[in-house]
């Protein structure tokens, strides 16, 4: 089973373990860090007031395998950012579709949202069609370019309304 825990500072050393290039680093949290992430970084993201930061734990193996956050962005708008599935022993077998209705229930509950999104790379195919899964939609109107290395990177913006 999978359920969502607070990121505290005791979990920097592994989410920071997790984040091994900064390609990784721009998948998961856009322009938001520097490569290499940091706990100065990390300190500064968990005074935000307006992020809500989570592990993502596998309970069966007592094990945190991930790190997520939902951001309040005003007007009852929230966006799930930070997405990773850090444990590759959980990619490719359904964790990302848990997590994401965990976020997306937790912030419909929790936090009143009407509206969750989230941006994805275009290039990232497999992120795309989980997001799918749990009805979120690209968002035509609103998309981003970011330059990572050598190349230019389309980011997508996904919504899903209560």
């Amino acid at each position: 089973m999978i359920e969502l825990t607070p990121f505290t500072e005791k979990d920097f050393d592994q989410l920071i373990a997790w984040v091994d290039s900064n390609e990784l680093l721009m998948t998961i949290a856009g322009p938001h860090f520097s490569f290499p992430l940091t706990t100065e970084q990390l300190h500064k993201y968990l005074l935000d007031e307006k992020s809500c930061s989570f592990n993502i734990v596998d309970t069966d193996a007592n094990k945190v395998v991930g790190h997520a956050e939902l951001v309040n962005m005003g007007n009852d708008l929230y966006k799930i950012d930070k997405l990773l599935i850090g444990d590759k022993n959980q990619r490719g077998k359904g964790t990302g579709e848990k997590v994401m209705n965990l976020l997306v229930q937790y912030a419909l509950t929790n936090l009143n949202a009407s509206t969750i999104e989230l941006n994805v790379f275009d290039w990232n195919t497999s992120a795309i069609r989980c997001y799918e899964k749990t009805g979120f939609k690209i968002n035509e109107a609103k998309s981003a370019t970011f330059n990572v290395g050598d190349k230019e990177w389309l980011a997508l913006n996904m919504q899903v309304s209560k």
